[in-house]
Order: structure tokens, then C-alpha cells, then sequence
């Protein structure tokens, strides 16, 4: 008995987008490589992301942009040893 899938029409496809938009910046997830955020005092804060060309530097006072890159990039936090 061969396997199917489910028969969804076109319509009902969500329509899936390589880029990401968060705290007003887009860009393609798959294309960072690298990033940090710095603390500039309680209310402010600054994540710059790197790409193989260029770095940007994004205000992030409330680390949304970083926590979502963390998220991404490294989903489960290793054990720390006891």
C-alpha cells in the first residue's frame, strides 16, 4: 500500500519567506554569520549581527533580535557541569 501525503490545494499552502523581520530589521537567518549583543546601560543595548561582508548594528534595548538569533542558531543549552 503506497504512503501519501496530505492533498493540500495551493491555496491552502502557507506561504513560507527565507527572511526574517525583528525589531525592524530583515534579513536571511541563513546568511549570518556571526553575532553579539552589548549592553550600553539599563535601557539601551546594541546586537550587531555579522555577515561575510558587512556587520550591522541593530538597537536592541530589550534583546528581542538576540534572544531570536540564540534561539535559532543554538536551541538547547548544553548541561553545566555540577
Amino acid at each position: 500500500m503506497p504512503i501519501e501525503g496530505p492533498n493540500l490545494k495551493a491555496k491552502d499552502r502557507g506561504r513560507v519567506s527565507e527572511y526574517v523581520i525583528c525589531e525592524g530589521f530583515v534579513f536571511k537567518p541563513a546568511s549570518v554569520d556571526a553575532f553579539y549583543h552589548d549592553a550600553i546601560n539599563e535601557e539601551a543595548g546594541v546586537t550587531t549581527v555579522k555577515f561575510k561582508s558587512y556587520s550591522q548594528e541593530i538597537s536592541d534595548p530589550h534583546r528581542q533580535l538576540f534572544n531570536f538569533l540564540v534561539n535559532r542558531f543554538h536551541p538547547d543549552l548544553p548541561d553545566e557541569a555540577s
